[in-house]
């Protein structure tokens, strides 16, 4: 550039004395450089390659977990989380981080954990449920807290090293070498209700990763040439890096810890047989951990999911629980009578079924489908017909036909508003079946569902047995808020869209009470009630 500009001065004749030529030569040099000058420098100040997304080993695994929790329904399992501290202090990581993208990733579809983050990092479980308490709009807390650190790091436990050399008489030596060495990174993990300040037995994550550093040198080597001195020496090495590591142990622990909470087979989901020792104690523990009545009830709540039974969930084995067992005993190849023993426990766990007698046709028929995929991979066949092809008359519009009409309700709700700005919503039904319950604020304009909800799991109400809200539960209703709730006569959760499987007391992306009752009978097919509560006073 300053080449061209002086070429030019020298064509027009000018005569430059010297700080004339100082200060063009000056202005040449403040000129603008080049594009490729320009992009030499870019190229060194920018990084080579663009930003990836961080993906480790158990990121399938954690879909996975994402997809199994949807299938079976998996919802409102609700967590908070205390800083993840690091008591080596020498993996600078934040591991309070990866585990909020861990379980981020584990809920995308399923929405059947949700994680509250809030808070001081340096701040008691106590201080933090206090506060969770005040900035809710129903005073809600978490029911479990997960706490957690990086617990271990033992540097350098075992090293191996070998040595080769090589020396001649005048000229020249040289030594090669090669040293292994072997660190080990620990992450515990664990599970505690806030409600007692408690820990959950059994549902903790404690693992350990093998680092590995490998070293490769040359050197100590001389040779005398032309009276000269030469010593050299190379050394590379090459290690495992512990912030990776760290990670992969936050996202195992997060797969592990919910996994345990729910009582599902998250060993599926990492690869690990269901034959393996460590998978069969796991649900033997389960097993011998709960007695005769914990175990009706969860085999219950677990075949209504799947549709194979159709009742409260209470621990009396009446012929409703036997018959839905001996259905499922069926879908396991077993045979249909037999006991409830360790061995069917494990393959009730571990062993996937089709929807069972009560899922909606439509269900029924897309399991079905997806086993056989004959459907999908048969060519599509061409049908002609050989009539002649008749000129269609013109037919007059008519209208599309209007909805039809919801059903009566065999629900009564009643709502009772208190002096002190609280509520208390009473539901009695006529006819069995199953309730969900709604609060819609007319401030905001955000409907939340509050029944079932983390407290109270089980949508089943039986004819004339009333549910009183909030009851005993820690949470609060407001008497400013309208109160709705709808009535299917079969469970139909699994069939709800996305915005309706949502957790409790999260706002629900519908304008309406209507709206909701809609959904519901469009996704399970069936007649779906809705009664709006009545206000009354004490």
């Amino acid at each position: 550039m300053k080449t061209h500009l002086l070429a030019r001065l020298a064509r027009s004749g000018a005569r430059l004395t010297p700080v004339a030529f100082a200060a063009a030569l000056l202005a040449a040099c403040a000129s603008a450089p080049s594009p490729p000058a320009l992009q030499a420098v870019r190229s060194q100040a920018n990084p080579a390659d663009r930003a990836q997304r961080t993906i480790t080993n158990f990121t399938p695994a954690l879909r996975c977990m994402d997809d199994m929790m949807f299938r079976i329904g998996t919802r409102d399992v609700t967590l908070m989380m205390e800083e993840l501290r690091d008591a080596t202090q020498k993996v600078p990581v934040s591991a309070r981080d990866m585990m909020t993208s861990a379980i981020s990733d584990m809920t995308r579809r399923s929405r059947a954990v949700r994680l509250s983050v809030f808070g001081s990092d340096q701040q008691n479980l106590a201080q933090l449920l206090q506060q969770a308490q005040k900035s809710n709009v129903f005073s809600v807390v978490p029911e479990f807290n997960l706490r957690g650190t990086i617990s271990q790091l033992d540097e350098e436990v075992k090293k191996n090293s070998s040595t080769f050399g090589l020396l001649t008489q005048r000229a020249f030596g040289v030594r090669f070498g090669t040293e292994v060495k072997f660190s080990v990174l620990g992450f515990d993990g664990a599970m505690v209700r806030t409600e007692t300040m408690t820990l959950v037995p059994g549902v903790a994550s404690k693992n350990t990763t093998v680092l590995v550093r490998r070293d490769a040198s040359a050197g100590d080597g001389q040779a005398r040439i032309l009276n000269a001195n030469t010593v050299f020496s190379f050394a590379a090495g090459r290690a495992e890096g512990t912030s990776q590591a760290a990670r992969n142990m936050v996202e195992l622990a997060a797969i592990e810890l919910v996994g345990k909470l729910i009582r599902a087979p998250y060993w599926q989901c990492l690869g690990t047989s269901d034959g393996d020792s460590e998978v069969q104690r796991e649900v033997e523990d389960w097993f011998v951990a709960m007695d005769e009545g914990e175990r009706v009830v969860f085999l219950k709540e677990r075949m209504r999911e799947r549709r194979y039974y159709d009742g409260a969930l209470d621990p009396i084995a009446d012929p409703a629980f036997a018959a839905a067992i001996a259905s499922y005993r069926q879908a396991l190849d077993l045979a249909p009578n037999g006991t409830i023993d360790l061995a069917f426990f494990k393959r009730f766990i571990a062993r996937s079924v089709p929807p069972g007698p009560l899922a909606p046709p439509r269900s029924r028929a897309a399991a079905a489908a997806a086993r056989s995929g004959a459907a999908a991979a048969a060519p599509p066949v061409a049908v002609v017909s050989a009539a002649p092809q008749l000129p269609v008359p013109a037919v007059a519009e008519v209208p599309a036909p209007l909805p039809a009409p919801a059903p009566a309700s065999p629900l009564q709700a009643f709502v009772v508003a208190g002096s002190d700005g609280r509520a208390e919503l009473k539901v009695v039904s006529d006819a069995p079946g199953y309730i969900y319950c709604y609060a819609r604020d007319p401030q905001q304009n955000a409907i939340r569902r509050i029944f079932p909800n983390r407290f109270a799991r089980d949508p089943r109400v039986e004819v004339g047995r009333a549910i009183t809200l909030p009851g005993p539960e820690r949470f609060e209703l407001s008497a400013s808020h309208d109160f709705a709730c709808v009535h299917a006569p079969r469970e139909v959760y699994n069939d709800l869209p996305p915005p309706l499987r949502w957790g409790d007391f999260e706002d629900i992306r519908l304008p309406g009470f209507d709206e909701i009752r809609q959904q519901f009978t469009q996704a399970s097919g069936l007649p779906v009630s809705l009664a709006r509560a009545q206000r009354v006073t004490r």
